[in-house]
């Protein structure tokens, strides 16, 4: 696999509730580690363990306004996983027009 902070994100998001996290983002925008933990039965503690993670891995940025920290989405967060996914995209767009050959060459005979 090539070097990029792709396999880190992978490793982050395996996690159902960095999932969730990730989604929580996704749709609120940027919040506090006390907004984002309200939306679970674990410690503040445990959700910003979750969150160092996204963090290392890329995919969530923590920024400081004033007293506050507040979390949110990295704008090219999926950029890795997306550009890694796309390679098996052409792969099988390959393989399905092969398919579709093989029979509609087997229909005219």
């Amino acid at each position: 696999m090539t070097e990029t902070s792709g396999p880190d994100a992978f490793a982050a998001l395996s996690d159902p509730t960095r999932r969730q996290i990730v989604e929580l983002l996704a749709e609120g925008g940027a919040q506090r580690i006390a907004d984002l933990s309200t939306g679970f039965d674990m410690s503040r503690q445990a959700v910003t363990k979750h969150l160092d993670i996204l963090n290392k891995a890329g995919v969530v940025i923590t920024e400081h306004r004033g007293r506050e920290r507040f979390n949110r989405l990295a704008g090219d967060a999926f950029d890795p996983i997306h550009d890694w996914l796309a390679r098996y995209d052409r792969f099988w767009e390959s393989k399905l027009g092969q398919l579709k050959k093989i029979i509609e060459e087997g229909e005219t005979q």
